[in-house]
């Protein structure tokens, strides 16, 4: 099975918006480059490869039958992300009724806020936070309290431990968005920074929303 992580690929017009947007949406998307400079597209975590030629033939081979009705998940489609979280995360337990079905990220979190949260309630993020999630909740009626990473003595960004917990406690939160690693700092976080954390959110009755989905680009080095 071939990778191909070296054509160079052309993917302006061709839906996306890491190209497309740039100098479209003020606010979101940088202003072009100037005259003479290349556009580097790396404003979005996009990914400039393609994608693995077995499942787009998956994918041709279901369209070319060119029915399309109401459907249910298959029990492929569980089995492959209980297999994936058991092998790669070491999660066991796990059954289809724990899985839900979600168009993106984003949807995945207004869904789960919505099952901890009342618009207009109070949520914790750190910050700097990835735009879509701040655009998504304003615009859904929750309230973004932030609690700002901070660099310690050796220039890596950490959270500030005591300012999350005057943050929960004064905005009386019971959620927190968390992205491990952080978007869009990329931190990785180091295993006491996580209990630290877990600790502070326990005792406070905090729900944590965690968003992993950049976690299978992490490197583990004995």
């Amino acid at each position: 099975m071939k990778y191909d992580f070296t054509t160079i690929m052309v993917r302006k017009g061709k839906d996306a918006r890491a190209y497309d947007d740039i100098g479209k949406r003020p606010g979101f998307a940088p202003e072009p480059p100037q005259e003479g400079f290349d556009l580097i597209p790396m404003w979005l975590a996009d990914m400039n490869f393609p994608t693995l030629h077995t499942i787009t033939d998956a994918m041709i081979d279901r369209i070319n039958e060119r029915h399309f009705g109401y459907f249910a998940l298959r029990k492929e489609y569980f089995d492959a992300i209980i297999n994936w979280h058991a092998t790669r995360n070491g999660v066991t337990g796990l059954k289809p009724e724990h899985i839900g079905y979600e168009n993106s990220v984003l949807g995945g979190l207004l869904t789960a806020l919505g099952v901890f949260c009342s618009k207009g309630d109070n949520v914790l993020f750190h910050s700097p936070t990835y735009v879509g999630f701040t655009k998504h909740l304003k615009n859904s009626g929750y309230n973004l309290v932030l609690s700002p990473l901070k660099l310690d003595e050796n220039n890596v960004w950490r959270m500030d431990f005591d300012d999350m917990e005057k943050k929960i406690v004064a905005n009386k939160i019971h959620a927190a968005v968390f992205c491990s690693p952080h978007n869009p700092c990329g931190r990785v976080w180091e295993r006491w920074e996580l209990e630290r954390a877990m600790e502070i959110f326990k005792k406070h009755d905090v729900m944590v929303i965690s968003d992993e989905i950049w976690s299978v680009l992490q490197f583990h080095c004995g």
